[in-house]
């Protein structure tokens, strides 16, 4: 019976209630989209590979974006998930560059033309665009897209200065990679003021 005593206590009861929350960890839904799968694999590759990034450089994984003739990166990790667009529902009084709203999973969110709102010269409409719901600072907001191309890991080193082209929207391009694809700022792009809409109904 001594034995019996003496086990009881050494039995790992608060270990395994500290595990347990760990093991129900439940991963978001997948999106309609084909992406998302492939956006929480290479967020958990990164994930993964972080200690190696430290020692050989500071690598972001970015969320190839295509819009009309260009392309343009978001950080993996302020994606939050990409939809078929669907049902937009117009706001009237807005700017043009705010196409109107679209309801994800519930909940109801702004969508931003990029194509519009960076004066884009104006392409054929997308067959088939999207909405990438972006999110930065409290604030998320859906972004019209015609595509998108794929994820890929970019060295921050390699992210060079943004192409001075006289755009007053300049301000919102982090930089740009070898290869012409222009990374954007969200912090910049959701703070700049030109999208607040006021309320100045009576």
């Amino acid at each position: 019976m001594s034995e019996t005593q003496d086990f009881t206590p050494e039995a790992p009861a608060a270990a395994v209630a500290t595990e347990a929350p760990a093991a129900t960890f439940v991963p978001p839904a997948p999106a309609v989209d084909d992406i998302t799968p492939v956006l929480e694999e290479r967020a958990a590759a990164l994930a993964r590979s972080s200690d190696d990034d430290e020692t050989s450089g500071e690598t972001i994984s970015i969320v190839v974006l295509v819009v009309g003739d260009e392309r343009y990166g978001v950080d993996v990790q302020d994606v939050q998930e990409i939809e078929p667009l669907d049902k937009l529902t117009p706001i009237p009084g807005t700017p043009a560059f705010w196409a109107g709203v679209v309801n994800l999973r519930g909940s109801m969110y702004p969508v931003l033309d990029i194509e519009r709102y960076l004066s884009l010269p104006a392409a054929e409409a997308a067959k088939n665009p999207k909405v990438a719901l972006v999110s930065r600072g409290g604030l998320s907001v859906g972004l019209l897209v015609d595509e998108v191309a794929e994820i890929r890991k970019v060295r921050s080193s390699e992210i060079g200065p943004p192409v001075a082209d006289g755009s007053s929207k300049a301000e919102v391009v982090r930089g740009v990679t070898p290869d012409m694809l222009s990374v954007l700022d969200l912090e910049a792009l959701l703070a700049d003021p030109a999208l607040v809409v006021e309320d100045n109904a009576a």
